[in-house]
């Protein structure tokens, strides 16, 4: 590599002009969204109070309408209760009727068995007056019959007497005694008719004696039944008196009942009126609910409007103080005036032998690891920065982290370390060719790549370019034609415009060049890549 004449970095006022108003715009405008995120938080705050008022008025008036429907749910309970109440005391009528209905035909079937036990003992006393009659009959025939056998045997007794009077006259003459014969012989034929006559008569009296007997059993029978009968006859009255005061009972009851009943439904009608007078209240408070819940859904939905403007202002705010936080970050981490941006990042580094050369034949020990602590540094302060890849290039293209030809995630500042590590452990050597680097980092573009990181100290000493006639060129003719030929190339081919496809940003960074010809070479390459410049000196 050839060395050059060191000239020192200059910044013009004219490019501190610009920065200054740039940030100047940047604070006015953050201060007039400011402004407005603020009075359109205040809008937000007049809305939300709004919705609290109404959010109360609907709470009371939901309130009110879980009292009238408490109030309902009371009148419903009240009457179902005097439903279930007039339902029992129907019922309890029912059961007395049908009570009543028993105990009436209990009644009629006691009134005629006391009408057949009546009718019994008026047959029974018919019956025992014949039995008496006939009695009476047979004791007056009895008598006659006891008369005639008295006579007889007063009869016989005489005739009995005059046997004896004739048994004692044996002094009679034979014809006297057969008259007497006779006469006894009659006497004792009409006495011997007599004795059959008694026979029969006593016969007939003992039978009628049986048959008094069987009367009079029968008589005491029929008593015992008469007055079993009026036992029952009592009994079945105090029977029919008890039954009739219970049907008095159950008719003043069934009376009382009915009473009830009649009070019940009135009171249920009462209740039905209540019920239709709650119904329309609630229908009255259903649609004053509806049309709060329309006003409550208009309020919601000019609160959702009102708090998606408010979050549409916070997040307005938001990307407004993170704009102006990676602003100030951006600011802050500027590297010696170069803006610190991008998502997915190529440092394309330099590690040509000169990178650890103070010049042509010293070496300096501190600038190779003050390449790799510039490298940790950038990636530590990028803040947007989701894949990066670093690339060495010389006469060779080396990855040191590997991964060759993809990405390599971002996941924190700690990486920084490590990478750095991974570069200081390659030791520069070589040529520099910038073409070569220059081609592999653009490999990267249809990946998403959106920026370069190229870090160098010197122009292109070899590699695509050189004319035919190089040989007969000097040093400087080579240099130059060769910056040219790579800067024709990003233009026309790597980092040509096209559509939907943004052109790739490339920041410089210069090591020590000691030529003007160095930083107008790295100067030029950023300022046609919308990039940045920057010359650092030891």
């Amino acid at each position: 590599m050839l060395q050059r004449h060191r000239i020192p970095t200059i910044f013009s006022i004219y490019m501190v002009d610009v920065l200054c108003c740039a940030l100047g715009c940047v604070v006015l405008l953050w201060q007039v969204n400011h402004q407005e995120a603020e009075e359109r938080t205040a809008a937000a705050a007049s809305s939300l109070y709004d919705l609290g008022k109404a959010n109360e008025r609907i709470a009371a008036l939901a309130g009110e309408l879980e009292y009238v429907r408490a109030s309902l749910d009371a009148s419903h309970k009240k009457y179902l209760a005097v439903s279930v109440e007039l339902d029992k005391t129907k019922k309890d009528r029912d059961d007395h009727v049908q009570l009543a209905l028993v105990r009436k035909q209990e009644y009629d079937l006691l009134t005629k068995n006391h009408r057949a036990a009546e009718a019994l003992l008026a047959r029974s006393k018919l019956d025992l007056k014949d039995l008496q009659s006939k009695s009476a009959v047979t004791a007056a025939q009895l008598a006659d019959q006891l008369k005639a056998f008295a006579t007889a045997e007063a009869l016989i007794l005489s005739l009995k007497v005059e046997v004896k009077d004739l048994q004692a006259k044996s002094t009679l003459t034979a014809a006297q005694l057969l008259d007497k014969l006779k006469a006894n012989a009659e006497l004792l034929a009409k006495i011997a008719k007599s004795e059959a006559r008694v026979v029969i008569l006593e016969k007939d009296l003992d039978a009628r004696k049986l048959e008094l007997l069987l009367a009079g059993k029968k008589a005491d029978d029929q008593s015992a039944k008469l007055k079993a009968a009026d036992l029952r006859m009592s009994r079945l009255d105090k029977q029919l008196v008890e039954l009739t005061a219970e049907a008095k009972d159950a008719l003043a009851r069934l009376k009382i009942a009915d009473l009830r009943g009649k009070l019940l439904e009135q009171n249920a009608d009462r209740g039905q009126t209540d019920l239709s007078d709650a119904k329309r209240r609630l229908q009255l408070l259903t649609a004053d609910h509806d049309a709060l819940s329309k006003r409550l859904l208009l309020s919601a939905k000019d609160l959702a409007d009102a708090r998606a403007q408010v979050a549409s202002l916070q997040g307005e705010r938001l990307s407004l103080m993170n704009r102006t936080k990676n602003m100030q970050a951006a600011m802050e981490n500027r590297f010696a005036g170069v803006t610190l941006t991008g998502k997915n990042v190529i440092f394309l580094i330099d590690m040509s032998g000169s990178m650890e050369l103070l010049d042509a034949t010293i070496i300096d020990p501190d600038k190779w690891p003050l390449v790799c602590e510039t490298l940790a540094r950038i990636l530590r302060s990028l803040t947007d920065v989701q894949r990066f890849q670093v690339i060495l290039f010389s006469e060779r293209i080396i990855y040191p982290l590997r991964n060759e030809g993809r990405w390599i995630d971002y996941t924190g500042p700690e990486m920084a370390k490590d990478v750095a590590a991974a570069v200081k452990a390659i030791k520069p050597k070589g040529g520099t060719d910038v073409y070569a680097g220059m081609a592999e980092a653009f490999r990267f573009r249809p990946l998403g790549l959106d920026t370069i990181y190229f870090i160098s100290d010197g122009l292109p000493g070899m590699g695509e370019g050189l004319p035919p006639n190089a040989e007969k060129l000097t040093e400087s003719q080579v240099t130059e034609a060769l910056s040219k030929h790579v800067r024709q190339k990003l233009k026309t081919d790597w980092n040509r415009y096209s559509a939907g496809r943004p052109r790739v940003r490339i920041n410089s960074i210069g090591f020590f060049f000691e030529s003007p010809d160095v930083g107008a070479f790295l100067w030029a390459l950023s300022r046609e890549h919308d990039g940045s410049f920057v010359g650092m000196s030891k």
